[in-house]
């Protein structure tokens, strides 16, 4: 028996007669004489007179499956950010009744529709500690932080004056809480290093590293074998940016900088923002004044002096009464590895009668994206 003009291998002849002379049927009438199939596999085999039998049928393999491209990310991130984020006084109160998600839900969905979510969080997650000689300390249990993820929050600024309001015990609570919850965290540590090392989080192909710092001196600062938060000066960010650039695509800082209920950045508050992109960094994400500032692109990168309070109670100080402090933002920052493509902020007024913010109206809207074109006005940016 010939295959494409070759014999057929003698053990295939052999297997079809074992075969033929093996058939059998149990039920009557339906066995097939050996002899008649035998003879049948033989005159096969002797039939074609010299011709060529045609080719006997193979089994076609099925074509493998078309490979699933893996997706090529575009290095294209947008970050959703917000400001103070205090979850103490009141809203123990409130997360004791509502859970942990109730300052978050009315904005989550907000916060989720980024890439990266940044806040700074500006609360102890501790029920240790003793509480610093200064006019307010805040504090909540650390189970209270699973809102933060509920939220869509995936890095917290702690380079702020609250981090450490109850000395080192309340520091390695609200590590240790954030890091058992996968949240990223930099500004605060066990020690100086720690205080000053970025957090690096990659996404969409981009590696983007995070550092936070604050200049408010009523404060515990890291030193060399001392817990705190990363103290905020010229020369330092600089250093930090540059050592970082070598470790990610881009690097954010995150300062804590400037006067309470100012609506103008502070000379101070400029040169660390402005020292912060001569040494690299893209963005600079502010807060501590309590009200939203403005934003300037400055040399190749783009500086957000205050984002103002996002979760907040804000009747204990009669300053928080006014109007500015109950109007703030998410701020969506698009970037790539070497520019900032879009800035767009997404009103958000703060209800007082609930102390968490929510979606602002189309009026209120209007009315704070007047006000912050103004503000950039003041800052020196578009």
């Amino acid at each position: 028996m010939q295959r494409n003009g070759t014999l057929a291998p003698p053990g295939i002849l052999g297997r079809w007669l074992r075969i033929a002379l093996g058939m059998r049927s149990s039920g009557p009438g339906r066995t097939l004489p050996v002899c008649l199939l035998a003879a049948t596999v033989l005159l096969a085999v002797a039939c074609g007179g010299g011709g060529t039998a045609p080719p006997a049928a193979t089994a076609t393999a099925p074509p493998p499956p078309a490979a699933t491209a893996t997706p090529t990310p575009d290095r294209i991130v947008t970050i959703a950010a917000v400001g103070d984020v205090m979850l103490a006084r009141n809203l123990v109160a409130w997360m004791e009744e509502g859970g942990a998600f109730y300052p978050f839900e009315r904005v989550a969905h907000l916060l989720r529709e980024a890439d990266l979510t940044v806040a700074n969080l500006e609360v102890a997650l501790t029920e240790r500690g003793v509480a610093a000689e200064k006019a307010y300390t805040f504090r909540t249990p650390p189970r209270f932080a699973s809102g933060l993820v509920e939220a869509g929050i995936d890095l917290v600024s702690l380079g702020n004056n609250h981090i450490a309001d109850f000395g080192r015990e309340g520091i390695e609570d609200t590590l240790a809480a954030l890091d058992a919850l996968g949240i990223r965290h930099a500004g605060a540590g066990l020690d100086e290093a720690a205080a000053r090392r970025p957090a690096v989080v990659e996404v969409e192909g981009l590696r983007i590293a995070f550092l936070s710092y604050t200049d408010i001196v009523k404060n515990s600062f890291a030193g060399p074998d001392a817990p705190g938060v990363a103290l905020a000066t010229p020369e330092g960010i600089a250093a930090d940016v540059g050592a970082a650039r070598a470790q990610a695509d881009v690097v954010v800082v995150l300062l804590h900088s400037g006067i309470e209920y100012t609506q103008a950045p502070q000379p101070a508050q400029q040169r660390l923002a402005r020292a912060a992109v001569d040494a690299g960094a893209l963005l600079v994400l502010g807060h501590h004044p309590h009200v939203l500032q403005g934003w300037e692109r400055y040399g190749g990168g783009v500086i957000v002096y205050s984002l103002g309070n996002f979760v907040f109670d804000l009747e204990h100080d009669p300053r928080n009464l006014e109007a500015r402090a109950f109007e703030t933002v998410v701020l969506y920052v698009t970037l790539t590895a070497d520019e900032v493509l879009d800035v767009r902020p997404e009103p958000v007024i703060i209800e007082l009668a609930e102390d968490r913010p929510r979606p602002a109206t189309p009026e209120e809207s209007a009315a704070i994206v007047a006000h912050i074109e103004a503000l950039n006005a003041i800052a020196g940016g578009p």
